[in-house]
């Protein structure tokens, strides 16, 4: 009863435009801790302090993002619905709340390489990884329409059993809400990944890509799940978590796996 209740008062709560809750992004940087190579774990603890997990600091980019302006537009991509590639021009302008995930990403990348660049410099930008590869994989954060989901208004199931279902938007459901729905604990839903979903992937395969490709591959799956056909005011009850599930896993695992896969090629190219 405890667990339900809370359930609604969360999904409830005013979202902004941010990506995955703390569930989600806590996922993706545990799957990514289990998938370093031994030494690009050696370097990280230099950098965070050895015993400090990657979903530890996973959401430190939320938290600062208030006090940094400039940082507000870092956390998404709008893409238009009605089209399926990104443009530089129309959908990463630079603002002043940032420009967007996509740049980001590539100048974060950039200073964790430059050993010569301050310790604070680089922390920063493990940090903003670890955030922005798990943003770009939420399929609101790459959608432009209707604010990424938060004022397309929805009710959603939280009590299968009592039938309870709650007003809500359709960006807090993709933000926790499916995720609390399949499983309570993210530890749980991690750990059904890393038995059940990822021994099924070509990891290679999974990995290869760039950030834009990884944002077209999420617009896909918003376009198709939680785009245009999520009606103002829709039910979205236990069906629509059996058909979202598939690509709920998908976005969560690819996610930790391809910031793995950054950070090894960063630490450990060999």
């Amino acid at each position: 009863m405890v667990r339900w209740l809370c359930l609604g008062i969360l999904v409830l709560l005013p979202t902004p435009a941010w990506a995955w809750g703390e569930e989600g992004h806590s996922i993706v940087a545990e799957i990514a801790q289990r998938h370093l190579t031994d030494k690009t774990a050696d370097e990280i603890d230099k950098l965070i302090g050895r015993g400090a997990s990657l979903a530890s600091i996973s959401t430190w980019a939320d938290d600062v993002r208030q006090d940094r302006p400039k940082s507000y537009n870092w956390h998404f991509v709008d893409i238009p619905l009605a089209v399926a590639t990104y443009d530089e021009t129309r959908d990463c302008e630079d603002t002043d709340r940032g420009d967007c995930a996509i740049k980001e990403i590539a100048r974060n990348e950039t200073v964790l390489r430059d050993t010569k660049a301050s310790v604070t410099d680089r922390v920063e930008a493990l940090k903003f990884l670890v955030h922005f590869v798990g943003d770009i994989h939420q399929p609101l954060h790459t959608v432009l329409e209707f604010r990424g989901g938060n004022d397309r208004h929805v009710v959603f199931f939280v009590d299968p059993i009592k039938e309870v279902r709650i007003p809500t938007n359709l960006h807090a459901v993709w933000d926790s809400g499916l995720i609390r729905a399949k499983y309570w604990s993210w530890g749980t839903y991690m750990d059904h990944l890393e038995a059940e979903w990822i021994p099924q992937q070509d990891v290679t395969a999974l990995t290869k890509g760039t950030p834009v490709e990884w944002v077209e591959e999420t617009h896909s799956a918003a376009v198709d799940l939680a785009g245009a056909n999520v009606k103002e005011n829709m039910g979205l009850h236990e069906d629509y978590l059996k058909k979202v599930e598939p690509v709920l896993d998908h976005q969560l695992g690819a996610a930790g796996l391809r910031l793995a896969a950054i950070f090894n090629d960063i630490f450990d190219p060999k």
